[in-house]
């Protein structure tokens, strides 16, 4: 049993690090590209939906269409982030405590598993918005976009199958 609570112990430790760093890495990308937005007037910045109109030729009605969509969707995402954030800190705030209590911990790790399946609910939302947009040239670019952006090949590789439906699948597209 106690070999047991140090492995969840020391996993739980490994999980927040990682956690830590994605969320001071994102403070930090965010504090760096506030810093140039201001002083280089926007022609650095990356936008996503940028990047797929140039890509899939998107017309200018096509993609103010796809920004009018996905308003309450990225308005919803920031919600999400804004709760997996706090949620990272409630497991710090638990995990530092002298005795951290277990139960809070997987009553946190729950609560974040809802949100982080929240915050795919969004991505596939705006990207069946995108998708609805577009014409039957423009969404076989977007599928392949996808695939490519997933790195969904990358995925078999450490995938312990012999024999795979999905790898098949893969090769046809």
């Amino acid at each position: 049993m106690i070999k047991k609570y140090r492995i969840i112990k020391w996993i739980t430790v490994f999980l927040l690090i990682i956690n830590v760093s994605a969320f001071i890495t994102i403070l930090f990308l965010n504090y760096k590209s506030d810093k140039s937005s201001v002083s280089d007037d926007s022609k650095n910045n990356f936008s996503s939906d940028l990047f797929l109109k140039k890509e899939l030729s998107l017309s200018d009605e096509q993609y103010k269409k796809i920004s009018s969509l996905d308003n309450k969707t990225f308005r919803m995402y920031q919600t999400l982030l804004d709760m997996e954030c706090e949620a990272n800190f409630e497991i710090i705030d638990e995990l530092t405590r002298e005795n951290p209590s277990e139960s809070r911990l997987d009553s946190i790790a729950s609560h974040m598993g809802r949100v982080h399946a929240g915050l795919k609910r969004q991505t596939i939302k705006h990207f069946i918005n995108i998708k609805s947009i577009c014409n039957q040239d423009q969404v076989l670019l977007l599928d392949q976009i996808l695939i490519d952006m997933m790195q969904v090949g990358d995925l078999c590789r450490y995938c312990n199958k012999k024999d795979c439906d999905r790898r098949d699948e893969l090769e046809k597209k």
